[in-house]
């Protein structure tokens, strides 16, 4: 989750969650969606967010964020966000990533089965060094 969530308050038929985000972020890069996800951890430090139809598929696609942020690391120093998890998003997200501190979004297209798109992740997580 791009902020640490805090607590879960229920009111009647609605609820109410509170996030901390933990480090300051330019307001351009924030970024928020809501909608029916899950959640499979990838790592310690990685983790990935679909629709339940697809989390099993795409956390097989993603399973080596994980190592792929350690060797990120290795090349550009300490990562400073503390978790780097990856948010599929419906077939109508334009763009085949966006990045954002502590999440990015990823295009439902890159889930072909063979991890052929992880190289998508690498690019968006380098912009955690580089910026835009």
């Amino acid at each position: 989750m791009a902020a640490e969530h805090i607590e879960t308050e229920h009111l009647g038929e609605t609820s109410q969650y509170r996030y901390r985000m933990p480090q300051p972020i330019p307001s351009y890069l924030f970024g928020i969606a809501v909608g029916n996800l899950a959640f499979e951890e990838l790592g310690p430090h990685t983790g990935v967010y679909a629709e339940p139809e697809i989390i099993e598929a795409a956390a097989w696609e993603f399973a080596e964020n994980e190592q792929t942020l350690i060797e990120a690391e290795k090349l550009f120093g300490p990562y400073l966000w503390d978790r780097y998890d990856v948010l599929i998003l419906p077939p109508s997200f334009p763009y085949g990533g966006m990045e954002n501190p502590r999440l990015t979004f990823l295009t439902p297209t890159c889930i072909l089965g063979d991890r052929s798109r992880a190289n998508l992740v690498s690019h968006e997580l380098a912009h955690a060094w580089t910026g835009n």
